[in-house]
Order: structure tokens, then sequence, then C-alpha cells
């Protein structure tokens, strides 16, 4: 049996009422896998909230030069 393909997942995250911030990118086989890969990267300050987005999900608005 073969192993699902890693994605490229960009990790966000808040703190109390501050905006939403991207604070890293992990790469998982899932969902799942994506978010426990961020919390024990990423979990330094306790955030209140945490979310992980393929990175293939994201629409760019506005592109670069």
């Amino acid at each position: 049996m073969q192993e699902p393909q890693a994605a490229l997942y960009e990790v966000f995250a808040r703190h109390g009422s501050e905006p939403l911030r991207h604070v890293g990118s992990v790469r998982a086989a899932s969902p799942e896998e994506a978010g426990v890969f961020a919390y024990t990267l990423y979990d330094e300050r306790g955030w209140s909230e945490l979310f992980v987005v393929p990175r293939d999900r994201l629409v760019r608005v506005v592109s670069p030069g």
C-alpha cells in the first residue's frame, strides 16, 4: 500500500484578540497530521486559535511586481 503524498500546509495563529497571522508552514500527509505538526512546532505562545490551510487552496489576490 502506497503512503499518501505529503502536501504543504500554511499555519496561521491568533493570540487573544490579536489579528490572525502567518506563523510558518508544515509538510504533512493529511490535514489532521498537519494540525499535529503545527501544534508541536508553533505553539510557543499558547495561541487561542491555530489553523492549517493547504497551500494549494490559498487564493492569490495580489501578485508581486
